[in-house]
């Protein structure tokens, strides 16, 4: 029979586990049933707790103090969801850059599940980004990094100091590094076209360059797109190892 310390153990881990599910790529579109997030963090926390839930942490305080340490465990890990999440928007944010110089800024529309606008090249990236997640196991990662937390910052000690701002920070700078290798091949060949171009209404002032290299810019730009996506595997296969090493950078840091 679970005795009361058991008990408040394993909903302080239950509420890490939620927030990082809730936070995460994987659950947060909105088509994704509030009640299965929850489930499937329950399910976390049962298989977590026999590794983590003996142990009672020292709350002092009484029932101020175990609220506290519920809002901790809710911070930590909305930030580790977060920045699972933050990594791979370098994808969308990638899209956006290219979508800005085909042209296609200007068709943004509203994706339904994230409650955003979302350009077309972007959300195509995004999808092929979550795809490749899953295909290279990237939510065993997630897993795994959620459970070396426990193991690395127990409950209720997460300590919120610079050095997580700081690590934070170089998170934001590495995803958008990661953003500028998916987009650099088609900015690059998109340059070199409208410096073409520009030569070209130089040389022959009767063409319509407007309309012309709009057409010659979307679809060079879609050919160079093709073959980046056929390559993009490897590319997210360094981003998930990026992402491990931020996982651990952070989780270090919350020490």
């Amino acid at each position: 029979m679970p005795d009361v310390d058991q008990i408040a153990n394993f909903f302080l881990i239950l509420l890490r586990a939620t927030a990082f599910i809730v936070a995460g790529p994987l659950f947060v579109m909105r088509g994704i049933p509030n009640m299965f997030k929850v489930g499937f963090a329950f399910c976390l926390a049962v298989a977590v707790f026999p590794m983590v839930g003996d142990t009672a942490p020292d709350i002092p305080g009484g029932a101020w103090g175990y609220t506290l340490a519920a809002v901790s465990e809710v911070g930590v890990g909305l930030l580790l969801g977060f920045v699972v999440t933050l990594v791979l928007t370098g994808a969308r944010i990638a899209g956006q850059f290219v979508d800005m110089q085909i042209g296609f800024s200007m068709s943004a529309m509203t994706d339904p599940m994230n409650n955003m606008q979302s350009t077309l090249i972007a959300q195509f990236l995004y999808l092929v980004g979550i795809n490749l997640f899953l295909v290279l196991d990237g939510h065993h990662l997630m897993i795994m990094g959620l459970i070396k937390s426990y193991q690395m910052v127990p409950l209720s000690a997460a300590n919120m100091t610079m050095s997580v701002a700081d690590q934070f920070i170089r998170t934001l700078g590495g995803t958008m590094t990661i953003a500028l290798q998916i987009a650099a091949p088609v900015l690059a060949v998109l340059l070199i076209c409208d410096l073409t171009l520009g030569f070209l209404s130089r040389t022959t002032p009767q063409i319509n360059v407007f309309l012309t290299g709009f057409l010659v810019k979307i679809m060079v730009g879609m050919l160079v797109l093709t073959v980046v996506v056929l390559n993009m595997g490897a590319i997210m296969q360094s981003v998930y190892n990026r992402l491990e090493t931020d996982l651990i950078l952070l989780i270090r840091a919350l020490m």
